[in-house]
């Protein structure tokens, strides 16, 4: 395993939320009493995603009066599997965060979100808008959508894919190094960032035998999406300064899309980019920190 970001691995502070439905795990850095700054990691990808961040963090003023929390979204990472029956529709993880905020009596946050936790991180933004006073966005924005006309199509076909993850069994794999090549090949990155993200998502069953942590249940097909139009109306409803981070060789097709459709409801977004691919954050830590504490200033 990586010895990488060693400041940042040993002050981390293993924490857990009960949430309603089960427990949320994570790590913090700083002032366990501070000002909150949020971090919310991608698809499949956990806790450990922001480790490089981590590290700026601490050296950092704001570790003096900020935590840095970096959650592990349901199903994935430390965190509990949602209940059986329960699926992973991306409003259940705003809700989450509203639940994990009047819990701990946060009335502001800061927000730092890659991929679908920016995703994420766009809907709490116009949903609670007097609750995010800033978001970085690391590689996505606004959301998938659907028009109306697939609605048909899109209930069909995840609930065929519901049907079909009932059968299926999570990979198993023989050593950690089996595990790191395989998430290292349904990436963009390279060995290191695949490690601290293995690190974390992965569970030892036997001397031989692992598997990764996330529930199957992650990869089923959504029932139902939000149409442009009502994704237009969650964005124009965002109050607080929004900065999108795009790396160099991301995945930019997708995001200058979701750009077209609705960068004009967002006014105040600001566009920068960094060298590096979808993990950028990871690879680019630095520039990327840099983005975010210029928001604050």
């Amino acid at each position: 395993m990586t010895n990488t970001y060693t400041q940042a691995r040993q002050h981390a502070e293993p924490v857990s939320f009960q949430l309603n439905w089960g427990s949320v795990a994570g790590l913090r850095w700083g002032n366990a009493n501070g000002k909150p700054i949020l971090a919310l990691h991608g698809w499949l990808d956990n806790g450990h995603s922001f480790l490089p961040l981590a590290q700026q963090f601490l050296t950092s003023d704001l570790a003096k009066s900020h935590q840095l929390l970096a959650i592990d979204w349901p199903g994935h990472g430390l965190s509990q599997h949602r209940p059986a029956g329960n699926y992973y529709p991306f409003l259940d993880y705003v809700y989450d965060l509203v639940q994990l905020c009047e819990q701990q009596n946060w009335q502001q946050v800061e927000v730092v979100a890659h991929s679908m936790g920016a995703f994420v991180g766009n809907l709490w933004a116009g949903i609670e808008p007097q609750r995010v006073r800033h978001l970085l966005a690391i590689e996505a924005f606004g959301l998938l959508s659907s028009p109306e006309t697939a609605i048909l199509d899109d209930i069909r076909q995840g609930f065929r894919s519901r049907l079909q993850q009932q059968g299926k069994r999570r990979p198993h794999y023989p050593n950690f190094e089996a595990a790191v090549l395989a998430r290292q090949q349904a990436g963009d990155f390279d060995t290191e960032v695949a490690q601290l993200l293995v690190e974390r998502g992965l569970e030892q069953l036997a001397e031989d035998d692992f598997r990764f942590r996330a529930d199957g249940q992650l990869r089923t097909k959504s029932v139902l999406r939000l149409t442009p139009l009502q994704i237009r109306s969650i964005l124009a409803a965002i109050e607080c300064p929004i900065k999108l981070v795009l790396g160099s060789h991301g995945h930019r097709e997708r995001i200058e899309l979701a750009l077209q459709q609705w960068q004009d409801a967002v006014p105040q977004l600001e566009i920068v980019e960094a060298a590096g691919g979808h993990h950028v954050h990871m690879e680019q830590p630095d520039a990327v920190w840099r983005e975010f504490t210029a928001m604050l200033a």
